[in-house]
């Protein structure tokens, strides 16, 4: 009864806020909002639904909401303007930081485990692309990097690893989708965000 209700609740907020923010950045389009609204629907009901089969504590369908939510908008806004502002990985640093202390507070017994999952998957992660970012400097941006922190702050540096997996495989198709269909140069650039947005979503719905 609480997940549903928290699905509905996320459901609604998150629909009406990414609304907001679609025109904020003076990105909103019919085609664009209907694609934030069918991403935040499956990962509060669908996804809802299958963390609590997976019996995840209400506080990590909470930060894996806040999460997904966000990144579905990320992916929307790389795609049109290919920026990743710093002041949303901000917020969103600063609402897990919250998020964390509260999990230290409910499951004391486990809060050094819960502290360094979180610092491994966001100091991991960021290292990990940022050392990519160098050897493969037209294909990482510092955006793309530190957006990998924030994500691996959210999920820990294993589910982090399992998902980088999924989402740099999507990455690969959609290049060669983009190759074979669009005619695009292998010069071209794609917005990492989307892919990652999507492998996030898989990864949490498969519960990995």
């Amino acid at each position: 009864m609480v997940i549903m209700t928290g699905s509905l609740l996320f459901l609604a907020v998150g629909c009406l806020l990414g609304r907001y923010e679609l025109k904020k950045w003076d990105i909103y389009e019919t085609k664009g909002w209907w694609l934030l609204n069918m991403g935040i629907f499956l990962a509060a009901v669908p996804g809802g639904y299958l963390m609590g089969q997976y019996g995840y504590h209400i506080l990590k369908i909470l930060r894996y909401w806040l999460i997904l939510g966000s990144l579905v908008f990320l992916g929307i806004l790389d795609h049109k303007k290919r920026i990743i502002p710093n002041r949303i990985l901000v917020v969103l640093l600063g609402v897990r930081t919250l998020l964390l202390a509260v999990e230290c507070l409910v499951f004391p017994e486990v809060w050094v485990e819960l502290f360094l999952s979180s610092m491994t998957g966001f100091l991991g992660g960021g290292m990990l692309f940022f050392i990519t970012s160098r050897v493969m400097k037209n294909g990482i941006g510092m955006g793309d990097v530190k957006l990998i922190a924030v994500l691996g702050y959210y999920l820990g540096f294993q589910v982090l690893m399992s998902d980088m997996v999924i989402s740099l495989l999507l990455t690969v198709v959609g290049g060669l989708t983009s190759l074979l269909i669009q005619k695009k140069s292998l010069r071209s650039e794609l917005p990492f965000a989307p892919f990652v947005a999507a492998g996030t979503m898989i990864t949490i719905l498969l519960g990995c």
